[in-house]
């Protein structure tokens, strides 16, 4: 449904589609993994929609025009994926806020939120290597860069443990901490301010992402998204960008009595699967 939402944007009236375009958007569409409208297959909307699932599936584009209409459609699909994040959050809708930004990382790396292993961002990864990986348990990128550096080997096989371990430098990895400080406000209502730290502990010195398949350069940032899971309220959105170390407050609404299934998410804006999530109401009882 996001996808259609993207695609339906008005940025992309102006999508070319040329003399008997029709036809390669007619095989491309027996190709990706969502049905679009056969009837409209000259619109620019449904050949939008078409090169955003064959850049998701890293599907061969039919003639070298296409490279560079996906190109521009991937450029603008950024403002457009910030516009919708904007609006999921100002409307307090949790789990919509979290699909958009997993769009937006999708739009990042040529990948499926939802199918693709995000094991698949290392440069180096192959399917001998995916297979020992997961045949260990090991099925994000996350847990891959949280592994230390003795038991790398032991896990990856015959693979050579140094041009992974230079390719996961190539990965921020952070840590977050979080403190909740309450304060007494007009009539001794409490109202509490989270106090977060986030430090790359990588020893990289680069924010520029890592996204070969984007077709411009681009700096690593991040949203902190406070909400109820339970809900899926969203109650703050902050958007942050650092290098080493950035410590930063959001404010907890009022109006919330209780921190029962509030979470703080951490949500990277290009790559998948490296989400951290702090559960507010274990630091509320300290």
């Amino acid at each position: 449904a996001f996808l259609h939402i993207l695609a339906g944007a008005s940025e992309y009236d102006e999508l070319p589609v040329r003399h008997n375009e029709e036809n390669y958007n007619k095989t491309l569409s027996e190709k990706v993994r969502y049905p679009v409208d056969m009837n409209h297959l000259d619109d620019p909307h449904v050949k939008a929609n078409l090169l955003l699932q064959a850049h998701f599936s890293q599907l061969a584009l039919p003639i070298s025009d296409y490279n560079t209409d996906l190109k521009s459609v991937l450029d603008q699909s950024i403002r457009i994926l910030q516009a919708m994040i904007d609006i999921c959050a100002n409307s307090g809708w949790l789990s919509s806020s979290l699909t958009c930004m997993r769009l937006l990382q999708m739009v990042m790396q040529g990948m499926w939120s939802d199918q693709d292993s995000s094991l698949w961002m290392v440069p180096c990864m192959n399917d001998d290597l995916i297979g020992s990986l997961t045949s260990r348990g090991i099925h994000t990128l996350h847990q891959l860069l949280d592994l230390p550096k003795g038991t790398l080997q032991s896990v990856i096989g015959n693979f050579p443990a140094s041009r992974l371990s230079q390719d996961l430098q190539r990965f921020p990895r952070i840590q977050m901490n979080v403190r909740i400080q309450r304060k007494d406000s007009d009539g001794n209502k409490k109202a509490s301010t989270l106090e977060i730290r986030l430090e790359k502990i990588s020893k990289r010195n680069s924010s520029r992402a890592l996204a070969p398949r984007f077709p411009k350069v681009k700096d690593e940032a991040w949203w902190l998204v406070l909400g109820n899971t339970s809900t899926s309220e969203l109650l703050a959105v902050k958007r942050v960008s650092f290098t080493g170390r950035l410590i930063t407050r959001m404010e907890v609404p009022s109006n919330i009595t209780s921190l029962q299934d509030t979470k703080l998410i951490l949500v990277s804006d290009c790559y998948l699967g490296l989400e951290q999530e702090h559960s507010i109401e274990q630091l509320g009882r300290r």
